[in-house]
């Protein structure tokens, strides 16, 4: 399987000999609990932290522009449009072409409607998308993030995730770090690394990682109620994917 970036014999932090790697055009998730080493690892994959243990594939990370981190909310000018242009801007775009991809990235992401908006007057919803924009309206390959729905509510995650696999499907391979499970539900076919102190404990797709709720208990990650309930119920063949609603899952088992 092509691998989009590889970390290899990283000793670093918590990590000892750490190796990992990120399939092409996945949606990756690595959870763990606080100090397990998530945002370490983002910032080494990303190159933030230059180490000599990280290897991009050479045919889709070309330079620094094919790679995407969001790791906090901070942002250097006060207008949303000002924001969103910039990387265009220093790509040296012409105002025409600026002027389309902006307007066709705010459709994408649901934020047209505040483009002549300042960042001050914004939600941390909203300053969570202008930012996602940013990152990927001259279209990385890779795009990496670091606890970004940590202060959504429910049905803002749910939303954010569904955007986050719209842009997958375009061709943006994505990571993300968090310390809760709930975002991982929203999304098909995610892989799942679970980190412990600097140790990949479990690794593989969706389901089977969160079947094992017993490892992840032990490494103090919990899944929400619908999670456990849909994997105990998929385990005996009840069901065959996760339901986050109790009114579904009641309709489903009926039928």
């Amino acid at each position: 399987m092509d691998a989009v970036v590889r970390v290899e014999n990283l000793t670093l932090g918590p990590f000892k000999k750490l190796n990992i790697e990120i399939p092409l055009n996945s949606f990756t998730f690595i959870t763990g609990s606080n100090n397990s080493g998530k945002s370490l690892l983002l910032k080494v994959m990303s190159g933030v932290i230059n180490t000599k243990n990280v290897t991009y594939n050479k045919e889709i990370i070309k330079s620094d522009n094919d790679i995407g981190f969001i790791f906090n909310l901070s942002f250097n000018f006060d207008s949303v449009l000002k924001t969103i242009r910039y990387p265009l801007e220093c790509l040296g775009l012409l105002d025409d072409k600026i002027n389309v991809l902006v307007k066709d990235i705010a459709k994408d992401i649901k934020i047209s409607h505040l483009l002549n908006s300042k960042i001050k007057d914004l939600n941390e919803y909203d300053k969570l998308k202008v930012m996602l924009a940013t990152n990927v309206i001259n279209n990385p390959k890779l795009l990496l993030l670091d606890d970004p729905t940590l202060y959504l509510s429910p049905l803002e995650k749910e939303d954010f995730m569904g955007i986050l696999e719209r842009l997958r499907t375009r061709g943006i391979t994505i990571i993300i770090s968090t310390s809760s499970l709930e975002e991982v539900i929203y999304t098909f076919n995610s892989n799942i690394y679970v980190l412990d102190k600097g140790v990949i404990v479990s690794s593989g797709e969706m389901l089977d990682v969160l079947s094992n709720d017993s490892l992840l208990n032990k490494v103090g990650l919990e899944l929400p109620f619908m999670v456990d309930l849909s994997v105990k119920l998929a385990y005996y063949n009840l069901v065959s994917n996760i339901n986050m609603s109790p009114l579904g899952m009641v309709e489903y088992l009926w039928k």
